[in-house]
């Protein structure tokens, strides 16, 4: 039977470790003392995994619904190729990085000049350096006037996309609010193509992920529709029915990125969350090696817009991902399968902790580009820092170097009913 690896919050260089690898390990019937043990035998990976939510579940201590959610989020290996054919976004380009703080004025004043309105004075709206989404959403809500000037169309589009990115790429925890510092990347909305928002909303994605999985957590942030997207597009039995309404018909698919596809899939709010927790976990428990789709792009590539597969050399770089206060390292060769790869046993990677917890919090008046440096002339660096191998021909053999190793350092079970369940069948077969 498959298992499914639940790994490490601490750093996405434990996340990196790819839980669609983990279906091709089946544990033999010599293995069985251990069978119990959720994992890692070798806690040389998972340095952090007793402080990770998994620890409270297995005992049976983490109700939360927030379980459901993260936990399916921190197994995936998301890289910057998925967001690029998903979502669309530019990968190569300046990363976003700069100054939290406002170098002539106030918040208020930016507000005015590049948004077209100025916050009520109600210490609300705007709270520190973060600004209410429904503002966002109400100074857009009538249509531009037929003689709008090219001013007001700019503030009318910075509000939109300023909307989009506090709601769906760089969501924070609070789900309300936006952080202002994305408005200088969109004073010249010309220009917006030269930086790199793909490497920044992954990078957000993996430090948002790192946090839910920590024991205590209750909410989560950063792109969860791309997460979601990720795993319906790799797993599809996860996936709903994709059906236009009743008597409707949709035609064919837009020349859009591959995020449109799902747009007819039924809503599930209905749905009672405890049931589609219990029934996820059985599901991925119980998920075989041929039920995922390794490689799930390939037959979009030629229907997709340029834009969304442009730059597909450099989705395998090993680089650092930053986006002002958050430095996250993005692995591609520890999930070469996702490439059409053959993957070997990865390298040990040794992570800057410090790094890992650096925030916004009281630090207004830093200049990220200068704090992250280093990382920031690796990034230009990008073309030279490309992950190779050869490609992958037939099945991995279960002796494999890396299974081996693998079992050792994966978390193999998420609760008991899930180990007992898996046990069972196995045990049937």
């Amino acid at each position: 039977m498959n298992r499914i690896a639940f790994l490490c919050p601490h750093t996405i260089n434990d996340l990196t470790v790819e839980y669609l690898n983990v279906c091709s390990m089946e544990p033999r019937i010599d293995d069985e003392p251990q069978i119990l043990h959720p994992g890692p035998l070798d806690e040389s990976l998972l340095t952090r995994q007793r402080y990770h939510r998994s620890e409270d579940i297995w005992n049976g201590e983490d109700p939360s619904p927030l379980t459901c959610r993260g936990r399916t989020k921190e197994m995936a290996s998301i890289q910057m190729g998925d967001n690029r054919v998903i979502f669309g976004l530019p990968i190569d380009g300046e990363v976003l990085v700069g100054p939290t703080a406002v170098v002539d004025g106030d918040w208020r004043d930016l507000c005015i000049e590049l948004l077209g309105f100025t916050s009520a004075n109600d210490n609300k709206t705007l709270v520190g350096q973060r600004i209410l989404i429904s503002r966002l959403v109400d100074a857009i809500a009538a249509p531009l006037p037929h003689d709008a000037t090219e001013m007001q169309i700019h503030q009318y589009a910075r509000c939109y996309i300023l909307a989009l990115l506090g709601d769906k790429l760089f969501m924070d925890k609070s789900g309300d609010r936006v952080h202002l510092m994305f408005l200088a990347f969109l004073r010249d909305l010309h220009d917006l193509p030269q930086y790199s928002w793909g490497s920044g909303c992954l990078a957000w994605l993996y430090r948002e992920l790192c946090r839910a999985s920590e024991k205590g957590a209750s909410q989560i942030g950063g792109a969860c529709t791309l997460v979601q997207y990720w795993a319906w597009a790799r797993l599809s039995f996860l996936c709903p029915r994709i059906e236009p309404p009743p008597g409707c018909n949709y035609g064919p698919w837009p020349y859009a990125p591959l995020a449109f596809k799902w747009v007819r899939v039924p809503s599930s709010k209905s749905r009672p969350s405890s049931m589609a927790l219990i029934h996820y976990r059985e599901q991925l428990v119980r998920m075989q090696p041929d039920q995922i789709v390794w490689q799930p792009y390939e037959a979009d590539f030629g229907h997709l817009p340029d834009f969304c597969v442009a730059g597909r050399d450099t989705w395998t770089a090993r680089v650092p991902l930053v986006c002002f206060c958050i430095g996250e390292m993005h692995h591609p060769d520890r999930v070469f399968c996702q490439f059409g790869l053959a993957q070997e046993r990865p390298d040990h990677v040794v992570y800057d902790e410090r790094l890992h917890r650096i925030d916004l919090r009281g630090k207004v008046e830093k200049n990220w580009r200068e704090e992250h440096g280093p990382y920031i002339l690796t990034w230009d660096m990008r073309q030279q820092r490309l992950c190779h191998a050869p490609p992958q021909t037939g099945e991995m053999p279960r002796n494999h170097d890396y299974y081996r190793w693998y079992r050792s350092v994966t978390r193999k079970y998420v609760d008991c009913n899930s180990a007992k369940l898996d046990i069972s069948v196995m045990c049937s077969n």
